[in-house]
């Protein structure tokens, strides 16, 4: 069985090493991207199984990141995980899963398990 691909989207270098470590040690594969811009750049050559996306960076805010990745492929966009200080209504709007910053470890990891259980189907 392959691991599970999962792409952070975060500027913070402190969370998204945090949200790797946490998640590696759970059995997952795990790649970080700086900001939506690059996040994009991944999601255009890759398939995840999840992708955790801050809300507020440079370059690339998580709503514009959403959208682009609908234009591209609407199965990875309903992929993407919000993560964020503020849960707006653009962020409701979606339908995509969220989570308040602060949260805890254990919050995330829950969180990324349940969304890949009930994802199961393929990455294409």
């Amino acid at each position: 069985m392959h691991k599970k691909k999962i792409l952070i989207v975060e500027d913070d270098e402190s969370i998204s090493v945090l949200e790797k470590d946490l998640l590696e040690r759970e059995g997952f594969q795990v790649e970080i991207a700086r900001d939506g811009a690059e996040g994009l750049e991944r999601i255009k050559n890759n398939r995840y199984d999840a992708i955790i996306s801050d809300f507020e960076m440079p370059k690339m805010k998580g709503d514009q990141l959403y959208l682009k990745v609908m234009t591209l492929n609407q199965e990875q966009a309903k992929r993407i995980i919000f993560v964020s200080g503020n849960i707006n209504e653009f962020i409701e709007s979606t339908g995509n899963r969220f989570l308040p910053k602060p949260f805890s470890s254990k919050a995330l990891v829950k969180l990324v398990k349940d969304f890949i259980k009930h994802n199961r189907g393929s990455t294409q």
